[in-house]
């Protein structure tokens, strides 16, 4: 089944216009992100969208903690309204559909991903860096 990038716009931005309802609420976005996280788990067939899913989360709990906030708004929007999507019912495969009810939630994951790909990599080094930060010993000064 094939979408055109098109139809993938016009559904990411109706999700990112739904996420506005989200960004500022994390106990509503955290209960998103595990249903997002459950759903990818729960099914082999979104295996494909695993990565991009955890960096997903990952940026939105940083950004939502105030860790990380190089980020613009709109593309936090875009991340969230992804996420909507996954877990909404409604969509334009529904879920039951034997063989194609997880294609159109794959193809959206995939297209945010496409389209804020420069700002996930850019979390992606800073979350490199502040795991490296973290396992790195300390060093004494009386050591020298």
């Amino acid at each position: 089944m094939k979408f055109s990038n098109q139809q993938l716009e016009k559904q990411q931005n109706q999700y990112a216009e739904d996420a506005k309802d989200y960004i500022d609420r994390p106990k509503k976005t955290n209960s998103l992100l595990q249903r997002a996280t459950a759903k990818v788990n729960s099914n082999s067939r979104l295996s494909v969208v695993f990565s991009p899913l955890t960096l997903f989360v990952d940026m939105i709990r940083a950004y939502q903690s105030g860790e990380y906030r190089n980020i613009r708004r709109t593309t936090i929007l875009k991340v969230i309204g992804a996420l909507i999507y996954l877990v909404s019912p409604i969509d334009l495969v529904p879920d039951f559909v034997l063989g194609f009810g997880f294609a159109d939630d794959i193809a959206v994951i995939l297209f945010v991903t496409k389209t804020v790909f420069e700002e996930l990599t850019r979390f992606s080094d800073w979350q490199d860096e502040q795991q490296k930060r973290r396992t790195q010993p300390v060093q004494s000064e009386d050591a020298y």
